[in-house]
């Protein structure tokens, strides 16, 4: 009895023609999915200081958000309201943005700018894909920084800056803003 032997995946009697057109329609396959692992960029890094100083500047301990483009120090406490304001009549200056915000990972300098604000301010960096809070303010894009009083009334707002002196420019114009 004789077995009949099958062929493999592959036909050693394919012409010419035929390898050609499966090696047109494989190589660009490959190529587009190289292309994608290129641009998608892996995910941003999580820098320990940035995110010890995020918890200083929050007051309590906040969620590192590793994204495409930017990784988010997010804080995962409610805001201030009028129900439930903040007890020390501090206001709080709340950083919206997303993990793929590349123009926010340009502006991480922002958590050592406030720093300097912890007595007066604090600060909290808010991810509009974990939280609602953007909802509540309206806030429709990022970045986006909206000043809070104490009982959650916003004072005002302001979108992305540049560098670390435009920034420090739009938080002088909101912090002196009389109430």
């Amino acid at each position: 009895m004789e077995i009949a032997s099958r062929p493999g995946w592959w036909n050693p009697r394919w012409g010419w023609k035929t390898w050609l057109m499966a090696a047109l329609m494989v190589f660009p396959t490959l190529g587009f999915a190289v292309w994608v692992l290129i641009e998608a960029g892996g995910e941003s890094p999580i820098d320990p200081a940035t995110q010890a100083l995020a918890e200083q500047n929050a007051g309590g301990a906040v969620i590192a958000i590793s994204g495409t483009e930017h990784t988010i120090y997010h804080y995962p406490g409610t805001l201030p309201s009028a129900a439930d304001p903040r007890a020390d009549g501090r206001g709080t200056l709340v950083w919206f943005t997303s993990p793929s915000c590349a123009r926010c990972d340009d502006m991480l300098f922002v958590h050592g700018v406030m720093a300097g604000y912890r007595e007066q301010l604090v600060f909290v960096e808010k991810s509009t894909d974990r939280d609602t809070a953007d909802e509540r303010y309206g806030v429709t894009g990022v970045p986006a920084f909206v000043l809070l009083d104490a009982e959650g009334k916003e004072l005002g707002r302001f979108g992305f800056a540049a560098d670390e002196s435009a920034f420090r420019l739009e938080l002088a114009k909101l912090v002196a803003q009389p109430e």
